[in-house]
């Protein structure tokens, strides 16, 4: 039977300025876990060592082994990478090495976050049949799982259906719908699936879905037509149904002949869905030498779960947090660096939902930490029209701590700029199978954009909120693969009352954005 593989998702082309991204974090590490009498970030005694034991080659081989992996919430995939980075932090010599496992099964809620089971698919594949020339019929594949997993949205569950596709427009209002019937059928939307199944198929009896849904908006949104992006359903939803991703082109192609009367007729066949599980969240410290400080921990955070191949996001931000836990971690042990007055911790949750839950869950963790380095999308370059921020907090968690990566910022510029102008510096940082070109860093301020790209981003230390921290965030954005968005998580309530928004409550009740009401149990 013939064939029509699908317009396959580019991996995002990783920069060789990786050595300097891992300088920039240990060095504002080092900062704060230092004591106030060590000296200052440049000394000659600090960079040294750095710039010998620093690796962009292996910050690249680790990006490599984690994009091979599809590492959705709980899945298996995500388990083996969880697994692989407490194997290399054993072996660096780091301690307190562990994978924290928080049950997730829909019931159990942290803070007012319910949640959400581990997902995961074992095969999923979409036809057109057609009327071949002499009678009979055709099938030609469209999609499938596993070649790129990315063609079949998050939370879908086992179905086989073969019906008529139907274009409903963006299909979130019910004028989508007017004067055409869905029931049965598989509805073309360009909205994400989670937005589309209540309406389409709770509602109306469509039978699944196909999404052509562009994410964020940037400059370069749908300038890209072969693209497939990540799409998602809800996971709690009342009638579980299936969603495969196509790209934009491949959408118009199907709406061109829609719109010309031709009929569509697709089989789907989908193997996945939801079990009992839990977030795993990989951890390990450095220990504090200092007796008065040790109890105090500076966190190194990422986030490991993406599609595969998620080389950019966040592949590249977890390798990253690896190079520098082992970097400091050997030097150490070769005592060509001092030990940490504080201890330094490293994480790699899921986005959001494993941090919350992590933070709710293990309080003893959340008053040790003192401050936290955020990795994420540090590895897109010029092709992905990627620009590297390293942005400050908001305005009302002042602290020192954005002013030190500022200037640990402006130094790995200063010298990675030199380089690339004169071919001289003191510190280059560059590995000699990377690149040459500056970092050129922005230093940026908390505002609506950098914040949206934080939330983006996923920060795994909540910069708001009940649960707070002082986060520098290195994240490159905008950027024309565009990272995944659902929103961001609540905290944790006052007792008795159910706060939903992303501000603190006061003393005298919700805070002005959040919508409070009494209620029995934990809000969906």
């Amino acid at each position: 039977m013939p064939s029509q593989k699908p317009n396959p998702t580019p991996r995002p082309k990783l920069s060789p300025k990786l050595s300097r991204t891992a300088a920039l974090g240990l060095l504002v590490g080092a900062v704060l876990a230092a004591r106030p009498a060590q000296g200052a970030p440049f000394d000659k005694a600090v960079i040294e060592p750095l710039a010998d034991e620093l690796s962009g080659s292996r910050i690249k081989r680790e990006v490599e082994f984690i994009s091979r992996h599809h590492r959705m919430r709980g899945s298996r995939g995500y388990r083996t990478v969880a697994e692989h980075i407490a194997n290399e932090l054993r072996h660096a010599g780091l301690k307190r090495v562990e994978i924290i496992e928080l049950k997730a099964d829909g019931r159990i809620f942290y803070g007012t976050q319910r949640s959400r089971p581990p997902w995961d698919a074992d095969r999923a594949e979409l036809w057109e049949i057609r009327t071949a020339r002499g009678g009979g019929t055709q099938r030609v594949r469209l999609a499938s799982w596993a070649e790129m997993p990315l063609v079949l949205a998050q939370d879908s569950e086992s179905a086989e259906v073969t019906a008529d596709l139907i274009d409903v427009g963006e299909g979130t209002s019910p004028a989508d719908y007017a004067g055409k019937e869905v029931r049965g059928k598989i509805v073309l939307v360009g909205a994400q699936p989670e937005a589309v199944s209540k309406l389409a198929v709770e509602k109306l009896g469509a039978a699944g879905i196909i999404s052509y849904a562009q994410n964020q908006r940037t400059a370069w949104w749908k300038k890209n037509r072969t693209l497939i992006r990540w799409g998602h359903l809800d996971t709690f939803a009342a009638v579980p149904t299936f969603a495969f991703m196509v790209s934009l082109q491949r959408a118009n192609e199907f709406r061109r002949r829609l719109s010309g009367g031709e009929r569509i007729r697709l089989r789907a066949s989908v193997a996945a869905g939801k079990h009992p599980g839990s977030y795993q969240i990989t951890t390990g410290v450095i220990p504090g030498a200092d007796r008065a400080l040790r109890g105090q921990e500076i966190v190194f955070s990422c986030h490991l779960d993406h599609p595969r191949p998620g080389a950019n996001d966040n592949a590249s931000g977890c390798a990253t947090i690896l190079e520098v836990a082992r970097t400091m971690s050997r030097l150490i042990a070769r005592k060509r660096l001092p030990p940490p007055a504080r201890t330094i911790r490293f994480v790699w949750p899921p986005e959001i939902e494993g941090t919350l839950a992590l933070l709710v869950a293990r309080p003893d963790l959340t008053r040790r930490m003192r401050a936290a380095i955020h990795l994420d999308m540090v590895g897109g370059g010029p092709a992905t029209r990627a620009v590297f921020h390293v942005t400050r907090g908001p305005a009302s968690l002042p602290s020192f701590v954005h002013d030190v990566a500022a200037t640990v910022a402006r130094f790995v510029n200063q010298q990675s700029d030199e380089y690339a102008g004169t071919g001289v510096a003191a510190w280059p940082m560059v590995d000699p199978a990377g690149g040459a070109t500056a970092l050129q860093a922005e230093i940026v301020p908390f505002t609506p954009s950098t914040a949206r790209a934080r939330s983006a981003s996923r920060p795994s230390i909540s910069t708001t909120g009940p649960i707070a921290t002082s986060t520098p965030t290195s994240i490159r954005w905008p950027t024309s693969t565009p990272p995944s968005w659902s929103g961001p998580a609540s905290s944790p309530p006052r007792r008795g009352t159910c706060c939903r928004a992303w501000a603190p409550p006061t003393p005298a009740g919700c805070g002005t954005r959040w919508r409070a009401s009494r209620c029995a149990a934990p809000p969906r």
